[in-house]
């Protein structure tokens, strides 16, 4: 009944807290004389330093890295040259994790170094480039990234600037010109220009109408018709 009730505690992650774990570890493997308790409790010490961590609280966590790591290594003694021989080595290696937190980069060496030589008895080449690729990750500094003191110019920077290009040029258009408003027509003012007509000049008659008119008018004269 108290191993459900402490199940039910882990799987509800949400409202469990850190010592939940080291309940877990202190009550399920009180006395664990077997690899498979010694491993059990190094998970359930494991796990509690982990919930620490994310709470930022350094000194527990260390001290159940440590208290995880002394597990692992514990169980190593109940590992005969049996069929359960091979988990020597993830022991070995899981306890140099638990060190390699803590900060104790030579001591983390040192279990990985003798995981790496139990890899090797059962012919685990992967297992022995990974523990070797841990150790190697020991003595690699983080890198620290320097703040930018200029204007890095990228493909992204540069596309960036065309874009903010193109929308100036629109909006600039578009402000001195709002598209859909016609102008108006513009009203130039004129002087108006005044012409003088020229007098029309009469046709000149023909010359045969003008010797009938004179003759007519001699005819009247002389009878007296006028």
């Amino acid at each position: 009944m108290r191993k459900l009730v402490v199940l039910l505690l882990l799987m509800t992650t949400a409202f469990a807290s850190c010592e939940t774990y080291v309940y877990s570890a202190t009550t399920d493997f009180s006395s664990p004389d077997t690899y498979p308790d010694c491993f059990g409790a190094a998970g359930r010490y494991k796990e509690a330093a982990l919930c620490y961590s994310s709470e930022a609280n350094a000194n527990n966590a260390n001290m159940y890295y440590k208290k995880a790591a002394e597990y692992y290594l514990k169980g190593i003694a109940y590992v005969g040259p049996s069929g359960d021989y091979p988990l020597r080595a993830p022991s070995y290696e899981y306890a140099g994790d638990m060190e390699a937190q803590i900060g104790d980069k030579a001591l983390a060496a040192n279990y990985y170094d003798l995981a790496a030589s139990e890899y090797l008895k059962v012919e685990d080449l992967a297992g022995v480039n990974a523990v070797n690729a841990k150790k190697d990750a020991l003595t690699v500094a983080p890198i620290k990234e320097e703040p930018q003191t200029g204007f890095a110019i990228t493909s992204e920077n540069l596309a960036l600037g065309v874009i903010v290009v193109i929308v100036a040029l629109v909006l600039f258009f578009y402000i001195r010109r709002p598209p859909g408003v016609e102008e108006a027509p513009v009203e130039v003012e004129s002087t108006p220009i005044f012409r003088t007509e020229e007098p029309r000049l009469e046709p000149e008659r023909d010359a045969k109408q003008n010797a009938k008119d004179k003759m007519r008018d001699k005819i009247r004269k002389k009878y007296g018709l006028e």
